[in-house]
């Protein structure tokens, strides 16, 4: 595949941050382990100390929503793996791609098959498997899209799984279940046994969740015009093709936010970049949109409180001209 730049890597040729990865993924689930038993601490230290439970709880509730931050960021990790560039091994782009996305609670297999649809349709009305979580006024899109978004992968495993006539899709949700009850044990089992109590961290974390998730999840292709056009082919849906039609289209936004979170969020901010080009490990994307953000349209705001601010103006399908002022280059 000939690339239009010199800083966009060939999908074949590209340098993995295999270890880069491996380091960020055991970061993340220690500090997640790390935060749980701080929280324990500091609930036991502001009850010793006669503070008010309001006190306590909002401490909790602080902490939980630091935690989903974290939850994240796995999940975010794995979705690099679902495209096969989270380790240059299969093997181990596996493994770790399904342990990070059970700890996310997501089924890896089963979100890498609604995930690659979303690709191959992305932003197309009735087509994107993305519209059932969003396709909705503002309001009721931020509180109902992650809980459908969870739904929709599970469903996706649980049919898979009794799908008694294609032993392949069996397995693989046989798969998703096994990891998901490795995560299981290590939030209801090896917490507790570490004398963390759940009430405390995993709890709250679970019930705050939905709101960092939709915070970022939002902020990916609500409120933008739709694509209108046929199903990308399978190498345009994998980033293998070179399909001028493919980089011209724009149905994600890049969100300029602070490089912390852009480094804990593996560059998810740069959406519309990794839809132009999935098959570009995350390291890339900063370096991608820099070289092609004046030769291919992009959506850009700069930060998530302004993005939220911004589309929750919107509907989830914007007018054309509601975006105009924040592309890069006109949409030819």
């Amino acid at each position: 595949m000939a690339t239009e730049h010199n800083f966009i890597p060939d999908p074949r040729n590209q340098v993995i941050p295999s270890a880069a990865n491996l380091c960020k993924a055991l970061f993340l689930v220690t500090a997640l382990l790390a935060s749980y038993y701080a929280t324990q601490r500091g609930v036991e230290w502001l009850e010793q100390h006669a503070a008010s439970a309001w006190i306590k709880w909002t401490f909790i509730a602080a902490v939980a929503l630091w935690d989903g931050l974290l939850v994240i960021g796995m999940g975010v990790l794995a979705h690099d793996a679902i495209h096969k560039v989270l380790f240059r091994s299969l093997f181990w782009n596996e493994l770790a791609g399904s342990l990070l996305s059970s700890m996310a609670l997501l089924p890896f297999r089963s979100n890498r098959q609604f995930h690659l649809n979303h690709h191959s349709y992305s932003h197309q009305p009735g087509l994107d498997p993305e519209n059932e979580m969003h396709h909705y006024a503002f309001p009721v899109a931020a509180v109902v899209g992650p809980i459908i978004g969870m739904y929709a992968q599970y469903r996706i495993m649980l049919q898979n799984l009794f799908r008694f006539d294609d032993t392949r899709l069996m397995l693989r949700a046989a798969k998703d279940a096994l990891y998901l009850m490795i995560a299981a044990a290590v939030y209801l089992c090896l917490v507790p046994a570490l004398g963390i109590s759940l009430w405390f961290t995993v709890i709250p974390m679970l019930l705050l969740l939905p709101a960092p998730l939709n915070w970022r999840a939002l902020s990916d292709h609500y409120g933008i015009p739709p694509v209108v056009r046929a199903a990308k082919t399978a190498d345009a849906a994998a980033g293998t093709d070179d399909s001028l039609q493919v980089r011209q289209e724009v149905s994600g936004w890049v969100i300029m936010t602070s490089p912390w979170l852009e480094w804990l969020w593996s560059h998810v901010n740069y959406h519309e970049v990794h839809h132009k080009y999935p098959y570009v490990s995350h390291q890339y994307l900063p370096q991608v949109f820099a070289a092609t953000r004046e030769q291919y349209p992009y959506l850009v705001v700069g930060g998530y409180w302004k993005s939220l601010l911004n589309i929750s103006r919107r509907n989830y399908y914007a007018k054309p001209e509601e975006v105009q002022e924040f592309l890069t280059v006109r949409i030819k």
